[in-house]
């Protein structure tokens, strides 16, 4: 029997240098879905997952070599396509007869220059991979012309071969449960401040209760992988999931990683009473995302009963024209109202914030600033805009020709963002994104509130660690 072998390429280090340690490590639940599909088909398939081991790249191809497989695939982000490069090359250095096969958000929206960029990738996967990698590797297996298969990118004597267009998989309940088996969940953490509340990051599960969004925001990737709109598993499926989660690993942090986890109203409360009916909630800390104008205080209620901590929502602007050029299609008392809600129900909040989208000027961004300091989440997140490809940001910087860096430059915390606006550089960005980080965190007001509702050693070590990474980051950027 041939073999697969799934690999999460290790780039934390090169993405987040000193500050790796704050950030989550998830498991890659994509590749441990197309991993079951792949098994229930047949095949013999492995993860071997880079970052959670904290492997180095030649750790990981060696770790590859053990397995003898026939084909290896990967998920790729546009930030780690640079590396993917070196990671395959020099794999097929040392296996040169094996077939690589990637997909994800990058190589969905740009499939054929993601195989001209590396000679040694073999196969793009655009769209989603569950059936894809069936097809592919049943062809491969019996040598036949990949020509049939529909949804790839291909190399066809010499030249690169793009397939017919294969839909979203319309009835999401066909899929077996992704591999959990085949993952080691002691090795994946939540987010630093996840340990304000309770004082840990993990074990830490991963559950989607559907696939793709509601939205339509002008900087997202997800419809190059999922499409456009929602579809969402079975009820039965998500129940199966919690179960394996919670009794075989132990899991202690869950976060539902749905863009809008509250988009669906009766899911999300048949959810709450299972893990209610469970005792799940005695168990976990659970974490969610969610838009402004899909909030319900009832609902609210029912998540905060069924140990749900944390809600998430995409600010991003507080700017209402920023907000329309985004396509957000929500409004800023919206976001207040849903912030009021929250708070009532009782769960903690996090935001999300971008600068530096079209159309902002200094004055929009401190809007945003000020709005973010208003709303006085527990916790904010400041971004610049990254104009991912597959994104109308993209385009624009394609029709507008903006100058667009290498690949490894596109969402690196060490590296200079991209400006959109010709009224504001790269330089004033950052500085934006300075201003509103230490506006924000450096309220005695609330920091005072987090110390007195939460973890108080947690929060003061976090911070203090934190202070020293940033210095690091900013000594290193001046050598």
């Amino acid at each position: 029997m041939k073999k697969l072998v799934l690999v999460v390429i290790p780039t934390m280090e090169n993405a987040y240098h000193s500050l790796q340690d704050f950030v989550a490590i998830n498991p890659p639940i994509g590749l441990a879905s197309v991993a079951a599909t792949a098994e229930k088909a047949g095949h013999e398939v492995s993860i071997i997952d880079g970052d959670a081991e904290q492997l180095t790249l030649d750790q990981t191809i060696e770790k590859i070599i053990e397995k003898k497989p026939d084909y290896v695939g990967s998920t790729i982000m546009t930030a780690t396509m640079d590396i993917t490069q070196i990671f395959y090359e020099k794999l097929k250095a040392k296996l040169p007869n094996i077939t690589v096969i990637v997909g994800g958000p990058h190589v969905s929206a740009l499939p054929e220059q993601t195989l001209r960029d590396s000679q040694n990738i073999d196969i793009s996967v655009i769209g989603e991979g569950d059936e894809t990698i069936v097809d592919i590797l049943g062809a491969l297996d019996r040598n036949a012309d990949l020509k049939n298969v529909a949804g790839i990118a291909y190399r066809n004597n010499g030249q690169i071969t793009i397939t017919g267009t294969r839909l979203p998989i319309k009835d999401l309940s066909v899929l077996p449960l992704p591999a959990f088996h085949l993952l080691n969940y002691t090795l994946y953490r939540s987010y630093g401040w996840n340990k304000w509340v309770n004082g840990y990051r993990k074990p830490l599960g991963i559950i989607f209760t559907g696939r793709g969004c509601i939205g339509k925001c002008n900087f997202c990737a997800a419809h190059n992988v999922f499409g456009k709109g929602i579809r969402f598993f079975s009820m039965q499926q998500i129940k199966d999931q919690l179960d394996y989660l919670v009794n075989k690993w132990g899991v202690r942090v869950l976060y539902f990683q749905d863009d809008t986890f509250t988009a669906n109203r009766k899911m999300v409360n048949d959810i709450c009473d299972y893990i209610i009916e469970k005792g799940y909630d005695k168990r976990l800390e659970i974490m969610v995302s969610s838009r402004a104008d899909t909030v319900h205080l009832p609902t609210l209620k029912k998540m905060r009963q069924a140990s749900v901590r944390w809600i998430c929502f995409g600010v991003e602007s507080g700017s209402q024209e920023i907000l329309d050029r985004m396509n957000k299609h929500i409004t800023i008392a919206q976001i207040k109202k849903a912030y009021a809600l929250s708070r009532e129900a009782g769960l903690f909040i996090a935001g999300n914030f971008m600068l530096g989208n079209l159309g902002e000027t200094r004055e929009t961004a401190m809007d945003t600033i000020r709005l973010a300091c208003e709303l006085d989440e527990e916790y904010a997140s400041f971004a610049i805009a990254i104009p991912l490809p597959g994104t109308e940001l993209y385009q624009y910087c394609l029709d507008n020709n903006i100058p667009l860096p290498a690949w490894n430059d596109f969402g690196s915390v060490n590296t200079p963002p991209i400006p959109l606006n010709e009224s504001l550089s790269a330089e004033e960005l950052m500085k934006l994104r300075d201003i509103a980080v230490n506006r924000f965190f450096k309220r005695p007001l609330y920091f005072l509130k987090l110390l007195t509702r939460m973890r108080a050693f947690s929060i003061i070590s976090d911070f203090v660690k934190m202070y020293f990474a940033i210095r690091a980051e900013k000594a290193a950027k001046r050598l």
